[in-house]
């Protein structure tokens, strides 16, 4: 009897003792995969760090003549074409493609082909009907043109493995919208023409900005840096209405207004 009890107890603690150990085991491999699994996390942050900054930015500039007007405002339209989803017809344009409409341009193919959307920015077809603001009757101006660009950006943050350094990616939206604020006196087809011009400049800023934005390195600066680059190119494409302006004498030359609109075409092929 004493043989077979201790027998019996043998076994018992030999069982136990297996037991333990196998127990121990699997806790070390639980760790093992707790701990490498936060080591993970810790190299990559949330892709999607924050929504949607909002920023407006309302050209143009003042040219005093007796044809055209365009000027700027420090408030927010009251209403935008490009919010107006009924009226823009989205034509899909891509600068690879030898059917590009753009490619055998003039100003009636330009009415012909209008609306179009680029690089996602839509462009509008204007026509009178879009300068609604009653005019100033005591202006020498025929015409006020108001334009507005803008954009909207996410930013996506992602920390590389093995290093400190985090990448920043900006995903923008822009747009060029033609503002209600606009108005005329005298409908006539080449200040139409000329009005059209300055509207197609401040598309073209649009697009330069995304353009340039989607290629931008940011760094944890981005906000300042995206508003700069918005800033600088902002800019440039007021001197560009400056010397639209100026060059065309406000719709007045003729033979000016049709390089200008053969340069305008040119620079919407880019993109």
């Amino acid at each position: 009897m004493m043989l077979e009890y201790h027998r019996f107890l043998i076994k018992a603690l030999l069982k136990h003792f297996f037991g333990v150990l196998i127990m121990n085991q699997v806790r070390q491999r639980e760790n093992r995969k707790l701990s490498q699994s936060q080591k993970n996390q810790n190299y990559n942050l949330p892709k999607r760090a924050s929504s949607q900054f909002k920023i407006h930015h309302l050209p143009s500039i003042s040219s005093n003549t007796t044809c055209c007007s365009n000027s700027c405002t420090s408030s927010p339209p009251q209403s935008c074409s490009k919010l107006d989803e009924d009226n823009v017809e989205n034509i899909l344009v891509s600068k690879n493609t030898s059917q590009d409409p753009l490619s055998c341009f003039n100003y009636d193919d330009f009415k012909r082909l209008l609306p179009v959307t680029i690089n996602g920015i839509k462009i509008l077809k204007i026509d009178w009907s879009y300068f609604t603001a009653s005019p100033n009757m005591s202006s020498p101006w025929k015409a006020h043109c108001f334009w507005t660009v803008g954009y909207t950006f996410d930013i996506n943050m992602r920390k590389m493995k093995r290093s400190q350094n985090i990448r920043y990616r900006l995903i923008i939206q822009s747009w060029c919208c033609f503002n209600n604020k606009s108005w005329v006196k005298n409908k006539w087809d080449r200040l139409l023409e000329h009005e059209t011009g300055h509207y197609l400049i401040g598309c073209l800023c649009a697009l330069d900005f995304k353009q340039k934005a989607d290629k931008f390195k940011y760094t944890k600066n981005y906000r300042m840096e995206c508003t700069k680059l918005f800033q600088d190119t902002f800019q440039f494409y007021l001197q560009m209405e400056k010397q639209y302006d100026e060059e065309t004498n406000h719709s007045q030359n003729v033979a000016k207004q049709k390089e200008w609109n053969q340069f305008i075409k040119e620079e919407l092929i880019k993109y």
